[in-house]
This record gives C-alpha cells, sequence and structure tokens, in this order.
C-alpha cells in the first residue's frame, strides 16, 4: 500500500501512481513507465520529454511517522493478545470464558457450514454487490 501525500488517499498493492490524483510516488515516469529521478527533465533510457509529475516532496520526520503509524495495529495486536495470554496464566477462571468463546465460534462455523452452498453463494453475491454500491457512491 502506498499513501499519496498529494491527495491524501491510500492505493492497494505497490503501484506506480495514485489511482485517486494519477501522480506517481517520488519518482518521475516516461510513458513506457521508465523510473527516473524526481529532478530529471527527460527520461535517460528512451530521451522522452513527457514525463509525470511526482507527489510533492516529503521530510523525513513524516516518512517515519506514517512508517511507525502502519506499525501500531500490528503492536497494539500483540499487545492485546499478550495481555490476553497473561490473564489466562494469571486467572484460571478466564480459561472457562476462553473455552466458552472458542466453542461459541466453533457453533457458528458449523451452523455456517450447514448451510446450503446455493444459499452461502447468494449470500456472498449480495454482499459483494452491497460493496460494490457503497464503493460506486463514493
Amino acid at each position: 500500500m502506498k499513501y499519496c501525500f498529494n491527495c491524501n488517499h491510500v492505493t492497494a498493492g505497490e503501484p506506480l501512481f495514485c489511482n485517486s490524483c494519477g501522480r506517481s510516488y517520488a519518482v518521475k515516469l516516461c510513458p513506457r513507465l521508465h523510473v527516473n529521478p524526481r529532478n530529471s527533465e527527460a527520461c535517460s533510457q528512451c530521451g522522452s520529454r513527457e514525463l509525470s509529475t511526482p507527489q510533492p516532496k516529503v521530510p523525513i520526520g513524516l516518512r517515519f511517522l506514517t512508517f511507525l503509524l502502519t506499525l501500531l495495529p500490528g503492536i497494539v495486536l500483540m499487545a492485546l493478545a499478550f495481555g490476553f495470554i497473561v490473564a489466562i496464566l494469571s486467572r484460571p477462571d478466564m480459561l472457562v470464558l476462553l473455552a466458552l468463546m472458542t466453542l461459541a465460534l466453533a457453533v457458528l462455523v458449523w451452523m455456517w457450514m450447514q448451510v446450503p452452498l446455493s444459499v452461502r453463494k447468494v449470500i456472498y453475491w449480495l454482499v459483494r454487490r452491497k460493496r460494490k454500491d457503497d464503493r460506486s457512491q463514493r
């Protein structure tokens, strides 16, 4: 995922351009998609003068901050898991709660597996259609 500092949108994958504003990420690209430095005037490989507009330069501190923010969800999840494990080990009655939660999840999965495949496909189709409708309204 890449974050565009020009329009403040996130593009999934490893894109060359922002899907929202069309700017390239930190480099200039020619029509043949040759990568060139930000300050170049012509493509170093094919000589084309038609280069993309890169997003604005970003200070190092802001880059570091965005990197830390990408790590934050994983750190929070690990802290919660560690706290949950410590709670289970320090209080045996928490084991009963864990067992009940696991049993409830197993029952829900079993119930879902009992739904006929054709009905599940219809549900998947409805959810997918709703997501597409939500995206098209943005």
